[in-house]
Formats: C-alpha cells, structure tokens, sequence
C-alpha cells in the first residue's frame, strides 16, 4: 500500500507541475487589431508619427452615416480598419510575436515514477524510485533562438507595413479615378447636348435649303458618337466606383458621394531626394534587411546547435526489501561524433548568402520601380502643364472669339457648335491627364511610404483651372 500511495502521490505531483506553466493571452477581436493597425483611427488623418491608441478604428457605419460626403482621409480610415489583407498581415503579427515567446521558453522538467511488484499478495515488494529530469540549453540557444524570432517578427511587421501602403496608394488611385470619372462624365454629357443642338440646327438648314445631306449626316454620326461616349462614361463611373468599394475592402459599391479636389496634387522634391527617401523609408527594403538578420542569426543558432544539450536527473529510491532509502542521480551528455548539425549550418550559410543577394535585388527593384514612376510623374507633369498653360487657355480663346463672330453674324451656329465641342473635348482630354498625374504621383507616395497630409498639399506646381460650363 505504501509503494501504491507512493506512486499515486508522484503522478498527482506531475500533473499538478505540468498545470503551472504561464499562459498567454490573447483576445482575438478587433481591440487586438485596432492595436496594430497604429495611427488610422483619426478620420482627419492628424495623428503624429508614432502616436498609439488602445482604442478600436472607426468602423466603416459609423464614417459613412456620418459624413456628406466622403474624403480621401476617410476612405484611407476605412481601408485600413476594415480591409482584409491588412488584417490578414496583422494577425501575421501577432502570430509572429507568439513565436518569439515560445522560442525563448526552454524545456520543462520531467518527473518520473517507478515501482517494483506493485500488488504483491506475499513479500515486501521490490523498489520505489522517483526520478527528476532537466535538460539544460547549451551554447546560448534559447537566447539565439529567441533573436532569430525576433528578427521574424521585424520580418512580418514590415510586410505589415508594406500591405499598408499599397492599399493606401491603391485607394488614392481609385478615389481620384473616380473624381475624374464623374467630371468626365458631366463632360461627355456637355457634348451630347452639344451634339444633339448640331443635329438640330443641320436639319433646320437642311430643311431651309442653306445646307446638304451629308452635313445632316455628318450631325447625326457626330450625334451618336457623343451619346455612346456618354453612355461609356457612366458605365465607367459605376466601374470606378466599384474599384474604389474593393480598394477599401467593401463587399458592396458606395453609394456615398465624394469629396475631393482632382487639381490638389503635392509637389514632390527632386527625383535623388525621392529616392534617398525610398530607400531610408520603404517596408520592402525594411523587410529585407530583417530578412538579412533573420538568416544571420540563425546561421548562428544552427552553429550553436552542433553543441550538444546536458541532461540531469536526480531523486530518491526506497526498498522495500533493504527497508532503506537512497539517491540517485546522474548526467547525460550527447557525444556529437556523427551528427554535428553540419548540413544545418550549411543550410543557414547559404540562407543568409541568399538573403543578401535579396536585399540586393530589392534595392534595385525598388531603384527601377521609383525611377519609372518618376519618368511618369514627369511626364504627366508635363502633360498637364501643358494643356493647363496653353491648350487650355487657346480653346478657351477660340470659343471667346467664335462666340464674338457668331453675335456679329460672321460666323454661322455650326462653327460655334464645333469651337465648342473641341473645348470640352480638350477638357476631356485634361482630365485625363491630371488622373495619370494622380496615378504616377500616388505611386511616388507609395514607394517613399508617404502618408496622408505628410506633405503640404498647398505647395503644388499646378493650380485648380478655370473650367467654366459653356453654355450655347
């Protein structure tokens, strides 16, 4: 009976160990990811660098019944609090952070029992041994394993950041596509009327006898062109509106309208110090430097491994049959002659090369990537500029001066009609090109991870135009 209470005392106590160890928790609710997500949930996007709040980002009810209308600082604040690849990547995180404390955790110690004739109807048994087990960590390899985590974490976090501000870029790409979409189409429906006050004028001077058939042809093609395009321009806005809705991470289009200046657009410094910028500030690069560190310092843990791990035990043994007790313990050490975790260290060796060679590549990625988007802000800087300081002003100049000859009888009305449909044509052709400036620029902003009001928007080289309606 003793060696029975002997037995079901050790097992009671090894159970009662194997409860003690600390849990973590974690509550897996959006807190957790309004967290990790950092400065979006001011709607007015005023939150300095580094600033923190406990509290949940603004759920997309609550901005959208709120507001008239909907901002670019809005849209952003939706995005972030509510896309789910961003989520995704937080989580990632979080997963990332529970690594790193379980890479530092070393083995637990093991306690073990064993018993002789257990149940012997005659005699006094055989021996009843309790056995302490620990295995000690050699060569500082909780501490390395605990960097390598580290650096895994840095990994995520960055990526973290990464999938931030393609969304945020992705987003402004789409909320100016829609700005320019419904200008766009106010636009094309100009033409149209336009166009269809051409069709009725060549037919009264068909009909009057001061004009041909093919003029009332011709008005008719032109006509129905202007309502195709028109046609083409809403179906377009209602596309550009559902890009906007999957940009934010909503499964259904805004009904919510706009509020946005197209011709607002910041003025980036010179194309070296946009670069400096990218390759000081980029979360890609950032995640290849950690990614660099990361393989670094598990070629050093994998060469730390080689060193084998003691294990001791120790504990009292009671006989039944001496009627004595005594203590047994000893030590374990692996003789490392076979395996000496070689082909690992070869394998970390060759990560960590690799993850320089990457972080090279990288940078060159993202020297290319910022070049070309330079090229096309530059370009459609110089588009814009263009068409802002003289086509703009020349079309405008042609109709002022149609108009005058047209009230003074030298030119007929079809001559004003056409001076006016190359107007809101040019316009057209404008908006066009101010929505390529956006998109080139929005990338410049992704790629030096800019955010929202970082820049003055106030210092910009192009000033809103005068685009005044032009009535027949």
């Amino acid at each position: 009976m003793r060696k029975t209470y002997f037995l079901l005392f050790g097992v009671g106590l090894l159970v009662e160990l194997a409860g003690c160890a600390p849990q973590t928790g974690t509550v897996w609710d959006d807190p957790v990811y309004a967290r990790l997500i950092e400065n979006y949930q001011d709607i007015d996007f005023n939150v300095a660098p580094g600033d923190t709040n406990d509290q949940p980002a603004p759920g997309t009810e609550a901005i959208l019944s709120a507001k008239e209308a909907l901002s670019l600082g809005d849209a952003i604040t939706i995005t972030v609090a509510n896309h789910p690849r961003l989520r995704t990547a937080a989580y990632a995180v979080l997963a990332a952070e529970g690594r790193e404390v379980q890479a530092r955790l070393g083995p637990n110690p093991g306690l073990g029992v064993e018993a002789e004739a257990l149940g012997a109807s005659e005699g006094g048994g055989g021996e009843t041994a309790y056995v302490l087990r620990q295995e000690f960590i050699s060569a500082g390899k909780l501490d390395k394993a605990g960097r390598v985590a580290r650096a895994e974490q840095l990994v995520s976090r960055a990526a973290f950041n990464a999938i931030k501000y393609e969304l945020i870029g992705g987003v402004k790409q789409a909320f100016y596509a829609v700005l320019a979409a419904e200008r766009r189409v106010a636009a094309r429906k100009e033409l149209a009327d336009l166009a269809a006050q051409l069709l009725q004028a060549a037919e009264a001077r068909v009909e009057a006898g001061a004009a041909i058939e093919p003029d009332r042809l011709r008005a008719q093609v032109t006509h129905e062109q202007a309502r195709l395009a028109l046609r083409t321009a809403d179906a377009e806005l209602e596309a550009a509106r559902k890009t906007l809705s999957v940009a934010m991470g909503l499964d259904a289009p805004l009904a919510i309208p706009l509020a946005g200046d197209l011709e607002s657009l910041i003025a980036f410094p010179s194309q070296d110090e946009v670069l400096q910028r990218v390759l000081a500030w980029n979360s890609r690069l950032q995640a290849a430097r950690h990614s660099r560190e990361r393989a670094r310092r598990a070629h050093e843990l994998a060469k730390a491994e080689a060193w084998p791990n003691v294990t001791a035990f120790a504990g009292p043994r009671y006989s039944d049959i001496d009627g004595e007790s005594t203590l047994d313990a000893g030590v374990v050490l692996e003789i490392p002659l076979i395996n000496r975790n070689q082909g690992a260290i070869a394998e970390a060796l060759a990560e960590r090369l690799r993850a320089g060679a990457s972080l090279g590549q990288t940078q060159l990625e993202l020297i290319e990537a910022t070049s070309q988007a330079w090229i096309a802000y530059d370009l459609a800087r110089t588009v814009v500029e263009t068409y802002r300081e003289v086509l703009l002003p020349k079309t405008r100049r042609t109709l002022e001066l149609t108009e005058q000859a047209y009230r003074t009888g030298k030119f007929d009305y079809l001559r004003l009609l056409d001076a006016q449909q190359v107007f809101v044509e040019t316009n057209v052709i404008y908006l066009d090109a101010l929505l390529g400036l956006h998109r080139a620029a929005s990338e410049l902003e992704s790629l030096m991870q800019i955010e929202l009001g970082e820049l003055n928007a106030k210092d910009t080289f192009i000033q809103p135009t005068n685009t005044k309606e032009v009535s027949p």
